[in-house]
């Protein structure tokens, strides 16, 4: 079950959720969500949380988080996002900190990651 899961990025919502987003990355979230196959973290959470300018949005980004498989972010994330970090810095790429626990956790938990963010490119090209 864990395999079928992705993480779906903020970058993903964003675009998904917002006036004149990317219609095909909003019926993959869909499909996702009805599948029971999209998952979320506290990463994701906390960015989404962070742009709510409302309280409709604020009851949507609920309803998102208990639509999704939680995936915790536990020592081995952390683990996971030290090591990418200095990956990036070595190679000379600077990339946001969220993007780079984003990753972590997907990596952590063995989950394909659902985004519409270069800077998760720059990470994998890193590593």
């Amino acid at each position: 079950m864990m395999e079928d899961l992705v993480l779906i990025d903020s970058s993903a919502w964003i675009s998904a959720t917002r006036h004149g987003g990317d219609p095909e990355v909003a019926a993959e979230i869909g499909s996702l969500l009805q599948t029971g196959r999209a998952a979320m973290t506290a990463p994701v959470w906390v960015e989404l949380y962070q742009g709510i300018r409302s309280k409709r949005e604020e009851a949507r980004l609920a309803e998102s988080r208990r639509a999704c498989i939680w995936l915790d972010f536990d020592e081995t994330c952390w683990t996971e996002a030290a090591t990418c970090a200095r990956a990036c810095l070595r190679v000379g790429i600077n990339v946001p900190f969220g993007d780079i626990l984003i990753h972590a956790c997907a990596t952590r938990h063995q989950v394909e990651l659902l985004e519409c963010d270069g800077h998760f490119t720059m990470i994998r090209n890193a590593l």
